[in-house]
């Protein structure tokens, strides 16, 4: 055998592994540096446009709300109202309270940021959509020329706290414009006006910062920044030269990316602040990145070797995992051979194998299935009787012309019960063909014993149309009869009831015969004594149809008699297999 250094195999990992190192390390550290500068450009850009965006977007709402609130100053019935007084007419007062009412309400309704409207007239006229208990904006103590925007806190009647943004504008007599006869407030929730422009930025681990021409804040990521100087954290000269840029600046220690954007008309800015660690932890992502990038490909040349042998192996591999399927029984397995060699030999020689014992197994399948279906037929053909109703239809006529009634029932009743077991060749029937079947038996036992044997069936209607096995009820009956009430020599009763309960179907035979010890029965459901059918017979063909866990049930006391109790699945024709 060659020594593995010799062969041709060692020489071109060696090359290929020096190869990879000489080039790897001067471009990896070149790659690098110049990655680290584009990642950090790239993101602070990429925050400047999102700023940008919400910057235009506070923009178009401001405006909006800036544009509703000069409609609605300019309103003549708002005017009427802030300038009336005890001698102004109540009627006209009221149609102008109603139209200034309805505006406020589709004002507040139609945009979702809006929070609430108060108006303030200096003849105590109020309007407030919202109930403001108090706010931290003092109406009285203000002069506004034109308008102002205002953080301001609002209490409702309820207590409940919010955050808002005010826009405030003076309301004026047209006809004397020095006269001020109100205040018209609009309030922005910081909320839903935070949440509405937030979304623009896809990463929402940035702290967003919106303050006004003075820097005081009117919202933030950080609710408890709201009201505070911006100017009093950090160094501001920056965004007081250009309108929207980025710088580093330091806040609690730590070095901070601060982008911003100016919104012109208002003054406002809206500032993004990200932590500069977390674009020093990308930096070493990309490092750690190129390091295993360098490490794989070493990897790669030492493998290289072994390429051929794992082009063996792993099919054997996936051989392997399949016989395993078929060891668990799942016989229906096949695997694609690639090639001519001897692996692809062994995978054709193994799907061989596999669908013949595929075939095998579904072979021993419907066997069982043929086995299962010859044992009930079997077992109803030993009760099937083997006599022809035609001969007991001469009888009946024969019976009737010579004017035997009571023979003429009794023919009929036997020939009914013949044909009921005749005419239909299926093992399973409803129970009300079981019933009409049975209701013969009784007809023909009546008629034997007189009064020595009182009959009680008493069936569920919803019973009727379950299914179940031919011949469950008449064997049954029949061993009450002469195991039960003709060896206690006495008159006796025999009560059937057929019931649906849980999703079950139970034939119960009660009588009030002999009785006897439990062994005897236990014994009976084992072995068909003398070749009579009974117990066992019944039993036996339930379990067949329905499974080992439905059967007979049997409760007998010597001297009071014998309570035998039929289970099995309530089914009706959708539901049989």
């Amino acid at each position: 055998m060659k020594k593995i250094s010799g062969s041709l195999q060692f020489k071109i990992m060696v090359c290929a592994i020096f190869l990879i190192i000489l080039s790897s390390f001067p471009i990896g550290i070149a790659s690098y540096i110049k990655s680290v500068k584009i990642v950090e450009s790239k993101f602070a850009f990429s925050h400047l446009h999102t700023v940008k965006q919400i910057a235009s977007s506070l923009e178009l709402i401001t405006n909006d709300i800036k544009e509703a609130s000069l409609y609605f100053i300019q309103s003549g019935d708002l005017r009427q109202l802030l300038k009336s007084d005890f001698k102004t007419d109540l009627y006209e007062l009221e149609k102008a309270r109603v139209h200034v009412n309805d505006f406020l309400t589709y004002l507040v309704g139609e945009k979702p940021y809006i929070h609430s409207i108060y108006i303030m007239g200096k003849n105590n006229t109020i309007f407030d959509t919202y109930g403001i208990k108090e706010q931290t904006l003092n109406l009285s103590n203000i002069n506004v020329q034109s308008y102002e925007w205002y953080p301001n806190v609002i209490t409702s009647r309820a207590g409940i706290l919010t955050y808002v943004i005010s826009l405030v504008r003076p309301i004026r007599d047209i006809n004397n414009f020095k006269n001020l006869i109100g205040y018209l407030e609009i309030n922005i929730d910081e909320k839903s006006l935070f949440e509405e422009v937030i979304h623009l930025s896809s990463n929402f681990s940035e702290n967003f910062v919106i303050c006004n021409q003075n820097y005081f804040i009117l919202s933030s990521t950080d609710k408890t920044l709201i009201g505070k100087n911006l100017a009093k954290m950090i160094s501001t000269k920056p965004m007081e030269n250009f309108e929207q840029g980025f710088f580093y600046t330091k806040l609690s220690g730590k070095t901070f990316l601060v982008t911003y954007s100016t919104i012109k008309p208002l003054g406002w800015k809206v500032v993004s602040f990200v932590e500069k660690e977390g674009l020093v932890a990308e930096n070493r992502a990309i490092q750690s990145y190129l390091f295993i990038t360098i490490l794989l490909a070493l990897f790669a040349a030492s493998i290289f070797l072994v390429f051929f042998q794992n082009r063996i192996l792993f099919p054997l591999k996936q051989l392997r995992i399949l016989i395993d399927h078929i060891s668990n029984q799942n016989f229906d397995m096949y695997m694609q051979p690639k090639g001519n060699d001897e692996v692809s030999k062994l995978i054709q020689a193994f799907n061989s194998m596999s669908a013949k014992l595929n075939e095998l197994m579904n072979q021993v399948y419907l066997a069982t299935i043929k086995q299962k279906e010859a044992e009930l037929k079997a077992l109803q053909e030993r009760i099937n009787p083997h006599f022809l109703y035609n001969t007991l239809d001469t009888i009946y006529w024969t019976a009737r012309l010579e004017g035997a009634k009571e023979a003429c029932v009794l023919v009929e009743a036997l020939s009914k019960l013949f044909r009921s077991i005749l005419a239909n060749k299926s093992n399973i029937i409803t129970v009300k063909e079981e019933i009409e079947h049975l209701s013969s038996y009784i007809l023909i036992q009546k008629v034997r014993y007189q009064d020595l044997i009182e009959f009680s069936l008493n069936v569920q209607s919803q019973a009727l149309c379950y299914k179940t096995v031919k011949l469950v009820l008449q064997p049954i009956v029949e061993n009450a009869i002469y195991h039960g009430i003709e060896k206690s020599g006495k008159k006796g009763k025999i009560s059937i009831e057929v019931f649906t309960k849980d999703e079950k179907l139970y034939f119960i035979v009660s009588d009030t015969g002999a009785g006897a010890p439990k062994e005897v029965f236990e014994s009976a459901l084992k072995n068909d004594t003398n070749g009579k059918i009974g117990l066992k017979n019944v039993n036996d063909r339930i379990k067949l149809a329905f499974g080992n866990e439905y059967g007979i049930e049997i409760e007998s006391t010597p001297g009071l008699g014998t309570k035998v109790t039929v289970v099995q699945p309530a089914l009706k024709e959708g539901d049989l297999k």
